[in-house]
């Protein structure tokens, strides 16, 4: 209990000092609302959406609506939209962030102003950024088109120019002096200009009595001019060369694009043309008149379930268990209906059944392949938006340093030449070698045709002879004999290694031990040292043992001293903040209480709370005293009225009976006619 206590006053805590900060910030430029804690959080669900917009106005002078003059859906839609563009993080779930905002919940909108004034520089600017930065998204097909797909370009390269446009002022903005620093500038170029005021005046003095005086200035004026022209010369020269590279990086976007036209189309006919863009219009019509349609229906289907789920009330268990009742009937209904549907098209007279089923299949694999066919046309878009990411990127960090020019180009076009005359050579090496395995390939079959044929001969020779198996018994002991003499090479070389090894071996022994001697003196005293060590050490450890349990002991006691002293604080603090909280509920309700008293003494100065109420009773009172007096009157009357509302009815209900008797007559004169009549015609029959 007291965890949930201290939760909800840090909670009430947080949300007064969003209280606190909204407030004064509405309260300073270009807001200027007069609104405190309570008066804030005593506003609506409207006035609060209209408050978020106010603000969402003085960012983007878009939004600038009145919220009365606008459907409820387009304005949820609009804020999330920008929220979106703002790039604002909700603390919230997605659902429930939209049905927040859509209610104008408090722990939804309180965030949401409270990050937009603390930064609303910042929004300004990003909000002004996305009106020019924010592509318009366009469908693949549709840039099919040459002149939307120029023009989409177009689009492209004026973004790209207003980002480096953007950045330029930024770059300038901020590169901008100070007063002050200006000011010392002022007063250094004015010393600099004085220096060379007089250093002007020396140096006329000197030419003075030059004889071609005239004639050296004019030369120092052109030469002047001259270098202010190279500069100038210079500089255009660079602007040359950034449009020239980006002119090539556009060739070469163009011509790649080129390409790839020029490659879709190699091959083809006009029919073929026309075909191709036939089934492309099937697909489209397919997709926007049945595909898209009832993806759509099923979308609002889902979209109205889970409206009516989030505006049913919270369920209990046994609301819960009564829908599974529920559920559970009606899937027992519709298996006994598929059954039954079952049982009835089980028929063997039914001729279409393999039609319907082909039919089936064939639509099932059509949505299949139209599926595949957006999620594909969905990764194109994706990997278009990242190579258009990329090259952003390239040219922001290097300009056209990263593509390739002309000249890399054709250095590139020559080393691939060079490596595809290779390539061809290597390959017809390859021919000649597998050409060249054919044919021994083919020996080797002869050869072992013929020597399976001999060998049959050489048997067939020693079966009439009486010494059958000689020859295969012959190369089984020559195998041998060569099998032994090469084991026993073997172990020849495996002995003289061993025996060689046994001897390197006892040489490094013999090593090692002479190393090892003095080192084996030196480790027996080492080892009485260690005992004299390792009994020192136990000692100590024993002592640093019970010393650390008692420092355990001191510091579990001091910690949970701690902890209560904290849970303490914690509380104090709790309370401290209910306090100051009910300090200006009581400070407001005072000042409505001391203007309210001095409204009342003071009568001059307009219409206390009392005084209104006071009108407002006796107004009431009064019309009180008129329906009372309604109500006696209606009630006198009530009983004259009843009567004569009685004997309207039984004049009604005589009236009736008249009409009933004179129209008795008239019906059976009409029967007795008509009788007549069909007895007529019966004997005329």
């Amino acid at each position: 209990m007291s965890n949930i206590l201290k939760t909800d006053d840090l909670h009430t805590r947080k949300m007064n000092e969003k209280l606190k900060v909204i407030a004064e910030e509405l309260g300073k430029d270009p807001f200027n609302k007069k609104y405190n804690v309570i008066s804030f959080d005593a506003l609506g669900s409207e006035q609060l959406l209209q408050a978020l917009n106010d603000v969402f106005a003085e960012i983007d002078s878009q939004h600038a609506i009145d919220l009365r003059e606008e459907p409820p859906e387009e304005t949820v839609m609009r804020m999330l939209a920008f929220l979106r563009i703002l790039k604002y993080q909700p603390q919230a779930d997605p659902s429930s962030f939209r049905q927040g905002l859509v209610s104008g919940e408090k722990y939804i909108i309180y965030p949401i102003l409270e990050w937009c004034l603390l930064k609303l520089p910042d929004l300004k600017k990003r909000a002004y950024l996305a009106r020019y930065l924010v592509k318009i998204e366009i469908p693949g097909d549709i840039l099919t088109d040459p002149e939307l797909d120029v023009m989409y370009r177009q689009y492209e390269d004026l973004i790209e120019e207003f980002k480096a446009t953007h950045k330029e002022y930024e770059a300038l903005r901020n590169s901008v002096f100070q007063t002050a620093e200006l000011r010392k500038d002022i007063a250094a170029m004015e010393e600099e200009r004085e220096i060379v005021t007089k250093k002007i005046e020396r140096l006329k003095n000197k030419v003075e009595g030059h004889p071609n005086k005239d004639v050296l200035l004019e030369s120092a004026r052109r030469l002047r001019l001259e270098k202010d022209r190279e500069q100038e010369l210079a500089n255009q020269k660079i602007e040359q060369e950034q449009a020239i590279a980006r002119a090539d990086q556009r060739l070469a976007r163009l011509q790649g694009q080129l390409k790839d036209l020029r490659s879709a189309s190699m091959g083809t006919t006009p029919e073929a043309l026309i075909q191709r863009l036939e089934e492309d219009v099937k697909v489209h019509s397919y997709l926007a008149t049945e595909k898209m349609p009832k993806e759509l229906e099923v979308k609002k289907k889902q979209v109205a379930n889970l409206e009516k789920v989030a505006n049913v009330p919270a369920l209990t268990a046994q609301d819960l268990e009564k829908i599974k009742k529920k559920i559970g009937l009606v899937n027992s209904e519709v298996a006994h209906l598929v059954e039954q549907r079952m049982m009835a098209s089980d028929s063997s007279d039914d001729k279409l059944g393999m039609f319907r089923q082909q039919a089936a299949i064939v639509a099932k694999k059509k949505e299949a392949a139209a599926e595949k066919l957006q999620e594909m046309q969905q990764q194109l878009q994706q990997i278009k938006d990242d190579l258009a990411e990329k090259r952003a990127q390239l040219e922001e960090q290097g300009g056209a340093e990263g593509t390739v020019r002309g000249d890399d180009f054709k250095q590139y076009v020559h080393q691939l030449r060079g490596k595809s005359a290779v390539y061809k050579k290597k390959r017809l090496e390859v021919g000649e070698l597998r050409a060249e395995f054919g044919v021994l390939s083919r020996t080797l079959e002869i050869l072992k045709g013929k020597d399976a044929i001999i060998s049959n001969m050489v048997a067939e020779m020693e079966r009439e002879r009486g010494v059958t198996g000689i020859s295969s018994t012959q190369e089984q002991l020559e195998q041998a004999s060569e099998s032994k003499a090469s084991l026993d090479e073997q172990k020849g070389e495996t002995l003289n290694d061993m025996s060689a090894m046994v001897l390197r071996l006892n040489e490094k022994i013999a090593q090692r031990k002479a190393k090892l001697a003095p080192i084996i003196k030196e480790l027996r005293g080492m080892r009485q040292q260690s005992q004299e060590v390792t009994i020192d050490y136990e000692e100590k450890k024993h002592a640093y043992d019970s010393m650390a349990a008692g420092l355990e002991s001191n510091n579990a006691k001091l910690e949970s001293e701690v902890r209560d002293m904290k849970r303490e604080l914690a509380e104090s603090e709790s309370r401290m903040h209910w306090l100051t909280a009910q300090r200006e509920i009581l400070e407001a309700q005072k000042a409505m209480a001391e203007q309210e008293a001095k409204l009342y003494t003071d009568k001059g100065k307009g219409k206390s709370r009392r005084d209104q109420l006071q009108a407002l009773i006796a107004e009431q009172e009064k019309q009180s005293k008129i329906l009372k007096e309604d109500h006696k009157n209606l009630k006198e009357t009530s009983v004259g009225s009843a009567k004569q509302m009685q004997m309207w009815k039984d004049l009604l209900k005589l009236v009736e009976m008249k009409r009933q008797c004179w129209d008795a007559p008239k019906r059976q004169a009409s029967a007795g006619r008509f009788q007549k009549e069909s007895a007529g015609e019966r004997l005329e029959l």
